[in-house]
Order: structure tokens, then sequence, then C-alpha cells
């Protein structure tokens, strides 16, 4: 009778089929055919290069990072496979709704998702379905998991953006001029992320026709009650009302400021450029150097920021379009309000630094494709901005994760496009197997700096 045998050598431990045959009276053995080598305990099959064929190649590196930060930020506890699927393809690939399921068979998403019978309609589902869900609740759950990694409520940032989306049946609301000029179906996206990471930590929609001033009141009085007390905004903002209802909210703020009439003539008007231009007043930020004067205003203070570099630039294009000195006379120069306990020096370097939420809008709308949002019903409309606010999550816990590579989430992903799972087969014996293909160094490094571990 045959049997599997191993066979001990200096190279290694082999297997072998091997039968008993008797000879001269006493039981010996021959081996019938060499199966292979145990490589860590596990048997690895013999066959010979001919007889090799290749069954199917599918990405593998790239979705293995991004289920492996999904895991990490608590998104598989929380939301279905087809959720998953659905923001997974968002940072990938950008994929249509219509081509998902074609697009879906060259990776491994349905292997390390488990999922089966993967359909257009059962995904509009899941936008349906996430669309109704307490995403307030949500949220929160998964900025838990951020707090692991900065665990002090520090300053959030907040901003506003506008998308339009193609549907007729989606919003009740007239057509509006957005941002980039265009009269579209719009609506409006506020982000709150932490000024230090860049971090989610909630996201509201609104109506296209809502004032920004409107929309930060509403989101302030949100942030409030989930415990910050610190907030960094643009000037798009700025009223009086917006630092009056921060300070009865007892809430700091760092707030870009409007160059309105009233401000220019109490302040600007009566400014001495020599008293601002000095080299006393100077503040070095990353990319320039600025230059500022701090005034006593609304139980807070009013920066002025002199940027004389700025100013060159900004008057040269005035003169060529036909200005005159007295409407160039305010070029070069900004405004900010705080109530902090920051120095002049220091509010003004945070202000500059709330760039991470552009970056953060700049992701959505490029890498995650928010503009435009191509569905016609107003609930995947939602539904589909959700999926880009999960998608956001993955990539800013990515980048947390590749400190220190010099390489970002988008780039780190690109790399990894090219970590194959190769499934090969034996032809004579038919015994299949999957082989991990990694061509660069880099993705090893981005792969271990993720924690993934692979699983063939």
């Amino acid at each position: 009778m045959a049997f599997v045998r191993k066979i001990k050598k200096k190279s290694g431990t082999y297997l072998a089929l091997v039968e008993s045959y008797r000879k001269d009276g006493k039981v010996k053995q021959r081996v019938k055919k060499y199966l292979g080598k145990e490589i860590d305990g596990k048997p690895v099959k013999r066959v010979k290069t001919s007889d090799i064929g290749v069954e199917s190649v599918k990405r593998y590196g790239d979705v293995l990072c991004v289920d492996k930060i999904s895991q990490d930020i608590g998104l598989h506890e929380l939301f279905e496979k087809n959720i998953l699927l659905l923001a997974y393809s968002q940072i990938l690939d950008n994929v249509s709704m219509r081509n998902m399921e074609e697009w879906v068979k060259h990776t491994t998403i349905p292997e390390i998702l488990d999922m089966e019978n993967i359909s257009t309609k059962k995904l509009y589902e899941a936008l349906e379905n996430l669309n109704e869900l307490d995403f307030e609740a949500l949220e929160n759950a998964i900025y838990q998991k951020f707090s692991n990694c900065e665990k002090d409520k520090t300053a959030v940032v907040i901003d506003v953006t506008d998308t339009y989306f193609e549907g007729k049946k989606a919003s009740s609301s007239k057509k509006r001029r957005g941002k980039d000029g265009k009269y579209k179906n719009l609506i409006q996206i506020c982000l709150a992320v932490t000024l230090k990471h860049g971090f989610p930590v909630m996201h509201k929609t609104y109506e296209g026709n809502i004032s920004d001033i409107r929309i930060f009141q509403d989101m302030t009085t949100e942030l409030k009650m989930r415990g910050f007390g610190s907030i960094i905004v643009d000037r798009g903002v700025h009223s009086t009302r917006n630092i009056e209802m921060m300070q009865e909210l007892k809430m700091k703020v760092v707030l870009g400021v409007k160059k309105i009439q009233s401000i220019k003539k109490e302040f600007l008007d009566n400014l001495n450029r020599d008293e601002i231009y000095t080299r006393d007043t100077r503040v070095v930020l990353k990319n320039t150097t600025v230059h500022v004067k701090s005034f006593p205003y609304m139980n807070g203070k009013l920066i002025v920021i002199y940027n004389p570099v700025l100013e060159a630039h900004k008057r040269e294009q005035h003169y060529s379009k036909g200005g005159t000195d007295e409407t160039a006379k305010y070029l070069g120069f900004s405004l900010i309000y705080h109530n902090t306990n920051l120095d002049v020096s220091e509010a003004v370097k945070q202000y500059f630094e709330k760039d991470i939420v552009e970056r953060s809008f700049k992701q959505i709308k490029g890498v995650l494709s928010l503009r435009p949002v191509r569905m016609w019903l107003k609930n995947h409309v939602n539904g589909h901005v959700r999926i880009c606010y999960l998608s956001y999550a993955i990539l800013s816990m990515l980048k947390y994760k590749l400190e220190g590579l010099d390489i970002s989430p988008q780039d780190a992903l690109e790399k990894l496009k090219t970590c194959y799972l190769v499934r090969l087969k034996d032809q004579e014996s038919e015994f299949s197997w999957s082989s991990a293909v990694n061509l660069e160094r880099v993705q090893d490094k981005i792969l271990k700096k993720v924690d993934v571990v692979y699983k063939i």
C-alpha cells in the first residue's frame, strides 16, 4: 500500500509517495513519485514548469491595503459588504456603478470580502440603505477609532464645498450657479477634520441655496455637542453674529475675516505701512513670509496680515487690467479674528495650516470623484456622498500609517496596483495554488507600514 513519507536531507524535508514491498524476507520501500517539499511545516507540491498554466491574475496588494485600513477603523463592523465594495472601488479606480460587476472580477475583493452574486441592483439598494442609516452615530464610532491615534480633541478645521448632480428628481430646488460658474442642481457639503492629521470628524449636506454663514452656525452647534471647543474656518463664514455665537458657546475660533468697509475704514485705512512692514513683525510660513499686527476686536484680536510678495504680484495683474492705485491699496492684506490664548504668530500659523481641509476636499473631489455626482435620485446622491466620506476616512488613516515613507496615500495605492495574486494550475494533476507577486521593494515597505498580512 502506498503512503506519503518525509525524507529529511541537508537541503530540506521532501515528501514522497512510497510503497512497501518484501524482498529476501525483508520489508523495503521504494519511491513511486516525489511530491514536493515541506516548507514551514506545510507541503509545497512539486510540478514541472512545462505543466504550469495561469488560471487568473488579479489585483491584490492595493485591495488588501484598503481592506486592512477599513478593518482598523471599524468599517467592517459598521457596514454591509456592498457598502465596503463601493468605498473600495471609489478609492482604487473610481468605477461607475454600471461597470462594477465586470471590474470587480479582476480584483480579489470578492474573495477578501467573501462576496457572491455582486449585482448593480444590490449596489443601488446598498446606497439606499446607507442613506437610511443613523450616520451621525456611525461617524462617532469611526472617530473613536481615529481618537486612538490623536487622543486630544485638538482644533477642528471646517470648510464648505459644493458639487452638482445630474438627476432631475434629486432635488426640488432650482439650479444655482456653483463656484465653478456652472448652473446645475447643487448640494453643499461641509466637512470637519482634525487639524493635526486631517482625520474626519463629521460631515453634513445642505441644499445649494443655503449660505455658508448659516451652514457654519449649524455645524458649530453640532461640533460643540460632540465635545470640540476650538474651530478654524475660512472667511466665507465671517459675520458679526457668528463671532458672537462662538462667544456664547464659549468656543475658541480662528476665523478668516472679510475686508468689509467698516474694517477697512477703522483698521486698514489708519495703518501705516512702516508699522507693519518691519523685521520684528515677520512670521515665516511654509511657503512664504508675512508681516502681522494685532488689534483688540470683539473680545478677541483682529490680526492684519501683510504679504509684500503677494501684493506685488496682484498689483501687476490689477494694473494690467486697467486698475487704479485707489482700488489697489488693499491688495496683499488679509485679516484673521481669534479669541484663543495663542500669540499672534501662532494664530497666523494655525490659520494657514488649515489647508489640510482644502487638501481633504481635493482628495474627495479628485481621487474620489465627487464632482459630478452622476445619480438621479436624492437617496442615491446622499448615499454617494457618504461613500466618499468613508473613502476619505480610509485615505486619511492610510496617510497616517505611511508617515516616514514620504509617499502620499494615492501614490502608495498606485504603486500597489502591480501587486498581483496569480492563480496557477498543474495541468497534469489538476492541482492549483496561488502566488503573490510584488514587482518593487517599495511595495513591500508600504504593505509593512499598513501591517498587511498576505492571505494566500
